[in-house]
């Protein structure tokens, strides 16, 4: 029986495909700026022994390597806290090359687990709206727990499949994220199952549904906006393919953007890979040894195809020791399709009147010295939750029910208390100015593993607990002692 990659053989080296392939794919990070500075994460990594190369095409991420492995880099608190986020270096591009801005409207089409929401999010720094949409129930999940985690507050999440877009939000967003679901052949370095699921017949299904998604991205973008496709797999059905047919469906409308224009915007310099070619000069050559293909009409395409030679990005594992992975950037350059008006439907969150929102700065206030939020900062209910979100988002027009907006704020009590959100202390707990328990590394351990600590007995009452400037969540005081009140997962049972 043939191995799926030998279909390949005409475009790369299948010997070190296949080598490279079966080798553990690389540890990678990206530093949440909306936590910590990158200066200030390198800074950590040194007292931490952890040995950082820079990601080529992120000024954010590197790759990390660690001769201490005793604890799971998961389990290290920073992680725990948002400040990084444990992300694979290929799947970093996209977002790079999406280049959302703040005040812009951005759609990440199939948003969960989140890797790539929150790096827009932290791009944005808290302006602008991103709208982060995925249909599966325990992946909308995922994706809101990485949202809280690095605090991003000007998001909306919703659950629609990804063609419900193209006619309820046409020409919305000035950035659309398509990274589509597909065969993900690329990701066999860290899943030996995902070479299982690419027969030919789940490659021209997940085909049909990435040209469907594509289309509704484009769309929904407004002219002159950016659409940025991707793929996790290998197959040239599921990645220059899919392109190429919307580019012959759309002639005049959309064009290809050569994500070379984006070398300075992305601050980094061309990575020289020893043959005097850049990283995207190296990826948009071996996609165009794919396209070639289709001229010729070989296996991967039926049909003539449009837009051959076109400045796609395609990763081989073994080039830049990353798991596979495709990326085209596309420019709107005309209306795709007739806009349609829709009505705003009201969010499942009610906008507190300013008011109410002021009484609940002055609670805290009392009780910490700050009340937590800035001008362009908006809380919204549920019950007796309190949600964190902003003023863009509160103004933007959504046509459905939202699954949830921005971040757990905390909840109002019963005798006009407000019991700050573990999710809020650790993004803005540095704010505070009473209440505070500064705690070294010791006692940081003994909280992480569910014990209570010593405090001043001043005390009484939910604190803050402050480790080297950042807030690790709340406490309990009472009586020279500070009780763990950390979420379960923190804690090392």
């Amino acid at each position: 029986m043939s191995h799926p990659f030998d279909r390949y053989s005409a475009f790369t080296d299948l010997k070190a495909l296949n080598e490279s392939s079966a080798k553990p794919l690389r540890k990678s990070i990206r530093v949440n700026t909306l936590k910590i500075t990158v200066e200030d994460f390198l800074k950590y990594a040194k007292t931490k022994g952890w040995k950082l190369e820079q990601v080529p095409w992120c000024a954010e991420g590197f790759y990390i390597d660690r001769e201490n492995r005793e604890e799971a880099l998961g389990r290290d608190v920073l992680h725990l806290l948002g400040y990084f986020y444990m992300q694979e270096a290929a799947s970093m591009l996209p977002a790079e090359l999406l280049g959302a801005e703040g005040e812009q409207m951005v759609l990440d089409m199939s948003a969960a687990p989140g890797s790539k929401t929150t790096e827009s999010g932290a791009k944005m720094n808290g302006r602008g709206v991103i709208v982060a949409n995925d249909i599966q129930e325990k992946r909308l999940w995922t994706l809101k727990s990485a949202i809280h985690r690095c605090g991003v507050t000007n998001v909306i999440v919703t659950k629609k499949v990804g063609q419900w877009f193209a006619k309820h939000m046409t020409e919305r967003f000035d950035r659309v994220q398509c990274d589509a679901p597909c065969t993900a052949q690329g990701t066999v370095r860290k899943d030996s199952d995902a070479l299982r699921y690419c027969s030919l017949e789940s490659i021209e299904k997940m085909a049909r549904l990435q040209y469907q998604l594509l289309e509704s991205a484009i769309h929904s973008a407004k002219v002159g906006g950016r659409v940025v496709y991707s793929t996790c797999t290998l197959t040239p059905e599921e990645n220059e393919g899919v392109v190429m047919q919307m580019l012959a469906r759309f002639p005049d409308q959309i064009e290809i953007v050569d994500p070379r224009t984006y070398m300075q915007d992305l601050g980094l310099r061309s990575k020289d890979l020893g043959n005097s070619e850049s990283f995207f000069d190296k990826a948009i050559a071996d996609s165009i040894k794919v396209q070639e293909s289709f001229r010729n009409n070989s296996q991967f395409s039926p049909e003539p195809a449009e837009g051959l030679n076109s400045p796609f990005l395609r990763l081989w594992p073994q080039t830049y020791d990353t798991e596979g992975f495709f990326c085209a950037v596309l420019k709107k350059i005309a209306p795709t399709k007739h806009v349609e008006q829709m009505d705003r439907v009201e969010f499942q969150e009610d906008e507190l009147p300013r008011s109410r929102r002021y009484e609940v700065m002055n609670i805290l206030e009392a009780q910490f010295g700050t009340g937590f939020l800035t001008e362009d900062d908006r809380l919204f209910e549920r019950g007796d939750l309190l949600v964190l979100s902003t003023a863009e988002v509160s103004f933007f027009n959504l046509p459905m029910e939202d699954y949830s907006i921005g971040i757990p704020f905390g909840k109002r009590l019963k005798d006009g208390r407000v019991l700050l959100d573990h999710e809020v202390a650790t993004l803005r707990g540095h704010m505070a100015t009473k209440n505070r328990v500064e705690i070294g590394s010791e006692d940081l351990e003994k909280l992480l593993q569910a014990q209570s600590i010593d405090c001043p007995k001043e005390l009484n009452g939910h604190v803050l607990l402050m480790n080297e400037g950042r807030c690790v969540g709340l406490g309990l005081a009472k009586d020279g002692r500070v009780k763990n009140n950390l979420p379960r997962w923190m804690v090392r049972f």
